[in-house]
């Protein structure tokens, strides 16, 4: 009968400490923390009812509103070029790089489309992303006009709209930086906080250093985002404390680990990285929220919002103004681009879309993939991230998924830790 009930309403779980189970919800975002015999009593004589029935609770995700077509998106990532003037030892475009500038008249089609296809009533805030593929700011008359055209629109529509820009943060003068601070754009400089990571992953420290200082002297809304690999997996904790010492001001960092399967020898290179990430991102974790600061990746907000896919697919102009539903396959030269990419602006500048590639795209989720049907996280991971299931080989794949269950077990025990009030009484229901 337990087993039943959990199954059928997509509860998980899991031992904790001291007798105690965790019982988790990942549709309804809640947990409860019980013991066993606790449970046993509510299925049998329906005592804590208050507490259990909320994991059963919940809007299933079929009937939840999703992006079912490119006109839903919410976020608009815009690569504005091909080009750069960092060789990141990482870079997931530098293969795929031609060249490419997108043009003024291309970028206006897309914010057109994006915005012009809202509801009048559209309520939900709105995004628009300037990032790689190149770098930015090597485009910024182009992405301030993109950035004062798509306000004007906005603000005519009634919507909600913010930008940000991702940046390698090499490139900045008191122009940009004026126009950055007066039109409240949020910005995300990719480094790698200690000197002699950054100078061997993606140089120029000291110019990158000077202009995150100047950003926090002019109070913009910044965050760094730096990309763990086996050379700096081990020192997470030593970026952690400088970027606390050196950065007091930033309340937002990423430690994302890198994507690529030939930055591991074996699958067994690729385990050992995980395991020392995923102890290390927890501790850092406890240490982030002493100090008031948010950490994230990509596998921790996965964990927050159930999903039936990874991430809902991109509407991503490319610098050539082609869409593709992954950021990372950016250029025709990349050999995955044929099949993220499902439209295109023409020569007239009229928007185009080829649904049945999108849906094909889209068809990467929990109930294609035969793996993930009765994977205990598949709700908190949808799947995986499609640019990894397309270029990784099968037992770098099962790295990946046996990466994202420990990451989430480790990861859910630390949020039941922080969030229990003192003297609790069992059971205890709480919410995401």
């Amino acid at each position: 009968m337990n087993v039943d009930w959990l199954e059928k309403n997509n509860i998980y779980r899991y031992v904790w400490k001291d007798g105690l189970e965790i019982f988790y919800s990942p549709i309804a975002r809640r947990y409860v923390v019980a013991t066993n015999e606790q449970f046993q009593n509510y299925l049998s004589r329906g005592d804590y009812k208050n507490i259990f029935t909320p994991l059963a609770d919940y809007v299933p995700i079929s009937q939840q509103s999703k992006v079912q077509t490119p006109a839903d998106y919410t976020l608009l990532t815009v690569l504005p070029n091909n080009v750069c003037n960092f060789s990141c030892s990482y870079c997931y475009s530098a293969t795929g790089r031609n060249g490419s500038y997108l043009s003024e008249m291309q970028l206006k089609a897309a914010i057109d489309f994006f915005i012009n296809s809202k509801p009048n009533d559209f309520c939900r805030p709105l995004t628009i992303s300037y990032m790689g593929g190149g770098e930015p700011m090597l485009s910024w008359p182009l992405v301030s006009k993109g950035i004062l055209y798509a306000k004007e629109k906005a603000i005519a529509h009634g919507f909600r709209l913010k930008h940000r820009i991702i940046t390698n943060g090499s490139i900045l003068n008191e122009a940009s930086l004026t126009f950055i601070k007066d039109n409240d754009i949020d910005v995300s400089v990719s480094f790698e906080i200690l000197r002699d990571i950054q100078e061997l992953q993606r140089k120029k420290f000291d110019v990158v250093d000077r202009n995150i200082r100047i950003l926090i002297e002019k109070d913009v809304n910044i965050q760094i985002n730096a990309t763990i690999t086996p050379a700096n997996v081990n020192r997470m904790g030593e970026m952690l404390e400088h970027l606390l010492k050196n950065y007091s001001h930033i309340r937002n960092i990423m430690f994302e680990p890198v994507i690529g399967q030939h930055f591991f020898p074996s699958p067994d290179d690729m385990k050992r990285f995980y395991n020392v990430y995923t102890n290390l991102f927890i501790q850092c974790l406890y240490r982030a929220e002493k100090e008031g600061v948010s950490l994230t990746s990509f596998a921790y907000l996965r964990t927050i919002f159930p999903l039936e896919r990874a991430c809902p697919g991109e509407l991503c102009i490319t610098s050539d103004g082609q869409f593709t539903g992954c950021y990372c396959v950016s250029s025709p030269r990349e050999t995955l681009f044929s099949q993220t990419r499902y439209g295109w602006i023409d020569k007239c500048d009229h928007v185009h879309f080829d649904m049945e590639s999108y849906k094909k795209l889209k068809s990467h989720n929990v109930y294609e993939r035969a793996e993930c049907k009765s994977c205990v996280v598949k709700w908190n991971c949808g799947g995986g991230c499609y640019y990894q299931y397309a270029s990784y080989d099968d037992l770098y794949r099962q790295e990946v998924c046996s990466f994202t269950r420990s990451f989430f077990r480790q990861l859910l025990k630390y949020k039941i830790e922080t969030r229990l009030p003192v003297n609790v009484n069992y059971p205890i229901l709480l919410k995401e």
